[in-house]
């Protein structure tokens, strides 16, 4: 196996059998749902589809538990001094990065792929007339846009917990940095070009959720997510090798 498959999957285990792993999934899953009930009865007779609700309550909690699932990965390695070992093997910083990131991103799958379980089983046995309302084309296209945005807070996690020894730490600092940065971008953009206002709403984020629920597709959104991915885990990667040459 490669160095990021043994990354990918010593990792994994290590979520499995972590504490502070199933208790933030099981919290985000009980939050997400309950933010959709709120949602669903707020919007009760209106044309926001059931897709668009599932994302729009699933976006706000990403940032939050792809902090806390990446809070471990670099972070419980410096304060075991682990990471000595690490970088005296010859394993690539970027293939230890990968493995890592790969690692959060597959519970993040699961975590999404477990709240699909409320609009798309629950709501419709439930309620028959939602049942023709539920279309796999637009939870699909949802799906994605929510999984690359987790896929940009994870990135960021990853490349935070580096900076840290404690893991609390390390969580306050990516989620600073997953909330925090978003909000300043908008507010700095509104500042300079005050008419994106009616273009935008209030938080971009939640557009291009809400824009992909409802089929309305953009390459550059996509970039953007891909290209913020890469940057972070580059950035992770440059951090260890820093860390390596320091010895």
């Amino acid at each position: 196996m490669t160095a990021i498959q043994v990354t990918w999957l010593r990792e994994v285990r290590a979520f499995r059998g972590a504490f502070s792993c199933g208790v933030p999934v099981a919290a985000f899953l009980a939050a997400c749902g309950w933010t959709f009930v709120m949602t669903l009865r707020r919007n009760e007779g209106s044309v926001l589809q059931i897709q668009s609700i599932w994302g729009l309550s699933i976006a706000p909690w990403l940032p939050l538990l792809s902090a806390v699932l990446t809070m471990r990965l670099f972070a419980e390695e410096r304060s075991t001094g682990m990471i000595d070992l690490l970088m005296s093997s010859p394993i690539r910083e970027r293939d230890l990065v990968i493995g890592k990131f790969l690692s959060a991103m597959t519970v993040m799958a699961v975590a999404l792929l477990l709240s699909l379980t409320v609009p798309v089983l629950i709501l419709p046995a439930l309620s028959a007339p939602v049942q023709g309302t539920v279309r796999a084309a637009g939870f699909v296209a949802t799906f994605l846009i929510l999984f690359l945005q987790a896929s940009t807070w994870c990135a960021a996690g990853t490349m935070i917990s580096v900076f840290f020894r404690n893991q609390a730490a390390a969580a306050v600092g990516s989620l600073v940095l997953c909330s925090g940065l978003p909000v300043v971008a908008y507010a700095a953009v509104l500042a300079w070009v005050p008419s994106v206002r009616t273009e935008m709403a209030w938080m971009p984020l939640l557009v291009h959720v809400y824009d992909f629920s409802t089929g309305l597709f953009s390459t550059a959104i996509l970039a953007l997510y891909v290209m913020t991915t890469v940057f972070f885990l580059f950035g992770c990667s440059k951090l260890l090798a820093c860390l390596r040459l320091r010895g």
